[in-house]
This record gives structure tokens, C-alpha cells and sequence, in this order.
């Protein structure tokens, strides 16, 4: 009996852990929730992957900052939308029209807001600072903070950190 009760709990706690690790919920599969919306690292990644073959950049994205442009990107595309200058999906997806692979729709809604942030008015600009700074956010630490003002991810150090004593020059012997 006891056998079965323990096979039992073994099964139900497999199926707790499989149905947890397919939600792409989980704590260590997350890079951000933005006013409910989840952004996770595997878009992080594959924006950022795809962008960097894309475009070959000088100074290539990293993931931190694709998750910036993540953040940002729904609230881009709204405001250009609301002043009528929208960027369209089909526009984003023609600028990666020569890339060999099918560009996922992270990338795609980066290329797009990029595209209509160029079309937002300095109005627009600080309706947009003033969103950010309500949004409510929840952002992987290994990101840091996203600072409403930058409209980017900026660096923390965590409070364990303590940085070392500055080393003090040797004691020169009296004479």
C-alpha cells in the first residue's frame, strides 16, 4: 500500500513539475512581466539572435537590450498607432525579407515599434515616459531595473555585493 501511495505522489508530482516547465511561467524561464504580459527568455534569445544575423551590427544587441525593446515595443506601436503613423507588421516582416529563417514575432514587434518610434512626436515621447513609469513591472534581477526616465534596463548591483576595502599603501618605516 505504502508503495503505491508513494508511486502515486511521485506521478502526481512529475505531472505538477512537466505542466510547470510547459507554462514558460516559471521564475527562471521569465525575463519580465509588464502589466501582465509575459516576455520570456527564449524570445529574449531568439530577438536577439535573429536580430544580430539580420543586421550584422557593429556593437551586437544583447539580451538586455532586446528586452528593453520588448518592454518598450507594445506601447511604441499603440502611440504611433493612436497618432496615426503605425508601422505595419508586413513592413517589419519585408525588412527581413533576404533572412533565411521565418523571424519570430518578437523580432517582428521589435523591427516594428523601432520603425513607428521614429514617427512619435515629442508629446508622444513623454506620453510614452509617463506609461513606463505606471507600468507595473516585474523584470528578471539578472537584467536589473527598467528606469521609466531612460525608457531602458539599467545595471543593479545586488545588496549580498559589498564591495572590497580599497587597499591602503604599506606603512612606511620612521627613520
Amino acid at each position: 500500500m505504502k508503495a503505491v501511495k508513494a508511486r502515486s505522489t511521485a506521478i502526481a508530482l512529475a505531472g505538477m513539475l512537466a505542466l510547470s516547465a510547459c507554462s514558460g511561467s516559471t521564475s527562471a524561464e521569465t525575463a519580465a512581466v509588464v502589466d501582465g504580459r509575459v516576455i520570456t527568455e527564449q524570445e529574449v534569445r531568439e530577438a536577439t539572435s535573429q536580430i544580430n544575423k539580420a543586421f550584422n551590427p557593429q556593437q551586437p544587441l544583447t539580451a538586455a537590450q532586446t528586452l528593453t525593446l520588448l518592454i518598450r515595443a507594445p506601447y511604441i506601436n499603440e502611440a504611433a498607432a493612436a497618432a496615426g503613423r503605425a508601422q505595419s507588421e508586413s513592413a517589419a516582416r519585408a525588412a527581413l525579407k533576404d533572412f533565411p529563417e521565418t523571424p519570430a514575432d518578437s523580432t517582428v514587434e521589435i523591427l516594428q515599434a523601432e520603425a513607428s518610434l521614429q514617427q512619435v512626436d515629442d508629446a508622444g515621447r513623454q506620453e510614452l515616459t509617463k506609461k513606463f513609469a505606471e507600468a507595473d513591472m516585474k523584470i528578471n534581477p539578472r537584467y536589473g531595473r527598467f528606469d521609466p526616465q531612460q525608457a531602458a534596463l539599467v545595471t543593479t548591483s545586488p545588496n549580498w555585493l559589498v564591495p572590497a576595502p580599497a587597499a591602503s599603501a604599506p606603512a612606511q618605516p620612521a627613520q
